[in-house]
């Protein structure tokens, strides 16, 4: 509301620059009238008749009363040059005066014209003063010409919804699994162009480093909303990248509990990145956890069966690694001792109960038959046949 009302007051104040300039333009020729032109009481009462009317409409007029107030000042001159022309120079001075300020009129009309500047609805062209080095928002749908050398236009601000995705990758949880990436969407708008333009943390360096990759200079770049597009977006991935990553910590323990409170953590983000926009005169309208990336092993969960097999397959492991280290000792001994090594006496050694065991415990699909092994052909521990 605040910010509307200092736009309010710069449009009055410019409604009151123009009108100054038409009324002036206005009083001035009507004094070259009445010193010029024959003196009588109906030029004196044409003369104040038209002051005041043009008065008023200098005070309370929009714009297009002043714009039709200006036109009828331009005639008024006109009419001036031409008594003034007379006085001066006669017949030929009647004529030559008018054309040459008709000139005039019609540069200064060109000028205008050209230097009218349109403002869409959804910008904020944003103008400083040199002389009093303040900022000002143009006012819709179009605004006066800036006044050379003491004015210039400093940004042209987007004021409508934009949209970005912001992927954040490696986020650990406060458990002992992180998450491999999500994607937030975000929808903000800018609410306070003035913010914008000076709140922007680094925005001298990120503000370069923007206009560099477009290839333009920075008070160039500044004048094209594509600019702001970039910076704001480039801006707001810092901050979601640093906010996503402490609120996923803070309150999850998993990658699937973190999944599970996607919306509770799309909330938090929302919240905490619209205390930090505000700053920058941003407003964050909208927060969404579109896309999580977890390995889909961790959303499995383990049953007893399944711990059990995992068990057992674990001491199998080492009791099978212990038997090959009894029979290496075994081999090793009977070297020593310069016995000759059989296949029946290998056959002796090997004791594959433990693998027994461990198939009771498996599903009918997961076990086979020691006799269905390859390389065992239905021999019995102990009884290996010649080959």
């Amino acid at each position: 509301m605040a910010s509307k009302g200092i736009f309010g007051r710069n449009d009055q104040s410019a409604r009151y620059a123009a009108a100054s300039l038409a009324l002036g333009l206005m009083f001035v020729s009507l004094v070259v009238i009445y010193l010029t032109a024959p003196q009588n009481d109906a030029v004196t009462l044409f003369c104040v008749v038209i002051m005041a009317v043009s008065l008023l409409i200098a005070l309370n007029g929009n714009w297009n009363e002043i714009g039709v107030m200006a036109a009828f000042a331009a005639l008024t001159s006109l009419m001036a040059s031409y008594f003034l022309g007379r006085d001066v120079l006669g017949d030929t001075g009647g004529v030559v005066f008018p054309l040459l300020w008709l000139g005039v009129l019609f540069y200064a009309f060109r000028w205008i014209s050209s230097h009218t500047v349109v403002v869409p609805e959804d910008h904020a062209i944003m103008v400083a003063r040199f002389y009093s080095g303040s900022l000002y928002r143009l006012q819709p749908p179009l605004a006066p010409p800036l006044i050379p050398l003491l004015e210039r236009r400093v940004a042209t601000i987007p004021l409508y919804e934009l949209s970005h995705d912001v992927t954040v990758a490696k986020i650990n949880t406060s458990g002992p699994h992180s998450i491999d990436e999500v994607e937030v969407h975000l929808r903000y708008r800018v609410q306070n162009p003035e913010f914008a333009l000076a709140n922007i943390p680094n925005r001298g360096q990120i503000q370069n480093d923007v206009a560099r990759e477009m290839g333009r200079d920075l008070e160039q770049a500044r004048l094209d909303v594509a600019f702001w597009e970039k910076l704001l977006a480039r801006q707001l991935k810092h901050e979601v990248d640093d906010i996503v990553r402490e609120v996923i910590f803070a309150e999850t323990k998993s990658a699937t509990e973190a999944y599970e409170k996607r919306q509770y953590i799309s909330q938090q983000v929302f919240h905490r990145l619209n205390e930090l926009t505000r700053r920058w005169g941003v407003a964050v309208t909208r927060v969404d956890i579109d896309y999580f990336s977890v390995p889909e092993d961790r959303f499995r969960k383990e049953g007893p069966l399944d711990k059990e097999i995992k068990r057992i397959l674990e001491t199998s492991k080492a009791e099978a690694q212990a038997e090959v280290e009894r029979i290496r000792t075994i081999v090793r001994v009977l070297r020593e001792e310069n016995i000759e090594i059989s296949p029946e006496i290998i056959g002796a050694l090997l004791i594959p109960e433990w693998i027994s065991e461990a198939e009771s415990l498996l599903p009918p699909a997961a076990a086979k038959p020691v006799s269905d092994r390859p390389g065992n052909s239905g021999a019995k521990p102990g009884n290996a046949t010649k080959q």
